[in-house]
């Protein structure tokens, strides 16, 4: 006599293992830009992404954005897991185009690259960046009943 309802029981183990494979797969990796090419980073460029990946960690939002040439850059963050503002890589392109004087495009968000990038040690000198802490949603915990 064959029991069926314990062969799911048996292939669990099986199934779970195939789950976090396909979940693996399923993560993000970085693209080439769209001149095809990863973007040579100036050395203060890397200094300014250093300092965006040790403000967001693993766990708070952000975006950094970088010019095409790697020199320019701009990256916006939260110190907490919520702000007041739902699109970080909006303030960070907004930023760094003002910088830039040409349209730039984001290299992180969050913690996750989204370009292909190189370190460029021989980069001309110069190149701007900036960088904008987001407001903390301040929640309002007062319940009006009176206590």
């Amino acid at each position: 006599m064959t029991y069926r309802g314990f062969s799911i029981l048996i292939r669990t183990p099986i199934i779970a293992a195939a789950l976090v494979v396909l979940a693996a797969c399923a993560e993000t990796q970085p693209q080439l830009p769209p001149s095809g090419q990863p973007i040579a980073l100036s050395p203060a460029t890397q200094g300014e992404l250093a300092a965006y990946l040790q403000r967001v960690k693993v766990t708070r939002p952000g975006a950094f954005a970088v010019s095409p040439d790697g020199r320019n850059s701009y990256y916006t963050w939260c110190d907490d897991t919520a702000c007041a503002t739902t699109n970080y890589s909006f303030p960070a392109l907004q930023g760094c185009k003002g910088l830039a004087g040409t349209e730039c495009l984001i290299l992180y968000v969050r913690y996750e690259p989204r370009l292909v990038s190189t370190k460029a040690a021989d980069a001309a000198p110069g190149g701007q960046h900036g960088s904008q802490q987001q407001e903390r949603i301040e929640w309002d915990n007062k319940d009006g009943g009176g206590r």
